[in-house]
């Protein structure tokens, strides 16, 4: 049985970040301060460098899920 490992994707496996820098202003300044509310937010992240594959060997040895804070 292997053990569980909760990963989470904010600035982990995603750079939040740069989602943010992919919306117009009136979409920023409309979710100022819950940028994470944005429909689709984390489809215009890009993933942290190595973060894919990474995710992949750690789901090898571990029972893996992905952890996100839920709009």
């Amino acid at each position: 049985m292997k053990k569980i490992l909760y990963v989470d994707m904010d600035n982990v496996l995603v750079d939040f970040p740069s989602g943010i820098r992919q919306l117009d202003d009136q979409v920023v300044a409309k979710f100022a301060g819950r940028l994470d509310e944005v429909p689709g937010i984390f489809s215009l992240m890009s993933p942290m460098p190595n973060a894919v594959a990474s995710f992949h060997e750690l789901a090898t040895l571990f029972d893996t899920y992905i952890l996100s804070t839920a709009p």
